[in-house]
């Protein structure tokens, strides 16, 4: 289980993965040293898996995102272990969940536009040859994005 500090050096960390020490140790109320061990020890034990910078998709020329739908035709062992390869190797799936429901999947897909992302369904996902059908859901406008995850619940 986790501590107060534990869980407050995680909250300020998902705000400011850059955070020094010095700056993390006097949000959370501890000395450095410990505050400095804690985080380790947090590395060590997988609640800090890695640590990233957040890009602005607009400035990238990113202005298309959508939620894609997959179904497969079927599901034995090579149809899927190519879905998975495909969707990690494509730098354009930016999140993959199974889902329960008509579809087998959702993939979260970033394109400079609606061609693209056309593009992106009918020249490689589709040419895969394993998927049924998808339906997309083009975003129209994020509400709300947060990586953070919470802490204390």
């Amino acid at each position: 289980m986790l501590d107060k500090f534990e869980k407050l050096i995680l909250k300020v960390l998902q705000r400011n993965g850059r955070a020094s020490t010095q700056e993390l140790s006097e949000a959370v109320g501890l000395s450095a040293s410990p505050c400095w061990r804690r985080v380790k020890r947090l590395e060590e034990d997988g609640y800090i898996s890695r640590y990233a910078a957040i890009l602005d998709r607009k400035k990238l020329g990113l202005n298309a995102l959508a939620h894609v739908q997959v179904s497969l035709i079927n599901h034995d062992a090579s149809s899927i272990d190519l879905f998975r390869t495909f969707v990690e190797q494509n730098e354009q799936v930016l999140e993959c969940a199974s889902i329960t429901g008509d579809f087998d999947y959702i993939l979260k897909v970033a394109a400079r536009d609606p061609e693209g992302l056309e593009q992106f369904i009918m020249q490689k996902l589709l040419r895969l040859d394993i998927v049924r059908t998808t339906t997309t859901i083009f975003i129209l406008r994020q509400m709300k994005v947060s990586g953070a995850l919470p802490v204390d619940i």
